[in-house]
């Protein structure tokens, strides 16, 4: 998505240390991602996490 409406929404100031043009930021965009479960490690353990509405 390229809507600046919604990068003002999602901004977080953080965001700044990579792209410090902020939401002008040239070729920036947001991707929406759906998903029904989200598999993780932290370099300790690992696991998976089932999301709500799904049906894994």
């Amino acid at each position: 998505m390229r809507d600046k409406a919604a990068f003002e929404e999602h901004w977080v100031p953080d965001l700044e240390r990579w792209f410090p043009e902020g939401v002008d930021t040239p070729g920036i965009v947001l991707i929406k991602v759906s998903a029904s479960s989200i598999r993780y490690w932290d370099g300790k353990e690992n696991g998976e996490i089932v999301l709500p509405g799904s049906a894994s």
